[in-house]
């Protein structure tokens, strides 16, 4: 284990590790905090911040009087997690089909330059995709602007739109390690673009995912917007009381 890693940290790797290879399966009582320490040779402040870590992600639920369990995943989307917004819906269990509507190579527009840290001379891949899910039923429409990885040219990926179904695969293919997302939920009335590309009516609202994405550096890689239909796309968000 790297020493420069906290130890709880390090315990939390394994911890989840455990859970998600299904050692312990929903539902199960996670051995005790005097256990825990016993078995992985640490102390018990050291699987307390592990646990509480755990919990605050939404991996693990305490329940008074009766110890640690794995949490119930639910259908809904996590906020801990960070995933695509295909992913989001394969990690759902949806077979999902997504389109590339237009993929070009532009100068980066001054509002978007701005959340990347870059200038609007800085070329940049302008992405627009429909995800679709059982029954060609559409999901949401996304709108990208993707910085090119520094070894690669922007000309040649715009004529390889097929490496743009996994945005987050591509870019870590392409050696950039994604860390961090920041995201901003609004919801806004249909425009007739939605309308018609994501077969709705007219009155029916729309939630926007305004998305950007970092590598391990702090460094913006991709600025995107995503359209949802209301009523098909559903966010669940962990709280947790300080001290409690």
């Amino acid at each position: 284990m790297k020493e420069s890693t906290p130890l709880y940290h390090q315990l939390k790797a394994q911890l989840l590790a455990a859970i998600q290879s299904g050692r312990w399966l929903e539902g199960a009582l996670l051995p005790s905090e005097h256990e825990l320490a016993e078995q992985f040779h640490v102390s018990r402040t050291t699987v307390r911040l592990a646990i509480g870590d755990l919990v605050s992600a939404g991996y693990v639920v305490r329940q008074q009087g009766k110890g640690t369990f794995v949490a119930t995943r639910s259908k809904s989307y996590s906020a801990s997690r960070l995933y695509g917004f295909a992913e989001e819906l394969r990690q759902q269990g949806h077979q999902v089909n997504v389109e590339i509507d237009h993929l070009e190579v532009n100068s980066c527009p001054p509002s978007v330059s701005e959340k990347l840290h870059i200038t609007t001379a800085t070329l940049v891949l302008a992405l627009t995709r429909t995800a679709y899910v059982e029954n060609r039923m559409p999901m949401f429409v996304e709108r990208s602007y993707i910085v090119a990885p520094f070894h690669v040219s922007v000309t040649e990926l715009a004529a390889q739109p097929e490496e743009f179904d996994h945005i987050y695969d591509f870019l870590e293919r392409s050696g950039i390690r994604i860390s961090l997302g920041s995201q901003y939920i609004r919801a806004e009335a249909a425009t007739p673009e939605d309308i018609s590309k994501l077969e709705i009516f007219g009155n029916q609202p729309v939630l926007v995912i305004t998305r950007i994405t970092q590598d391990e550096s702090g460094a913006p890689v991709e600025y995107s917007q995503v359209r949802y239909p209301a009523d098909r796309y559903q966010y669940e968000v962990r709280l947790r009381r300080q001290g409690v």
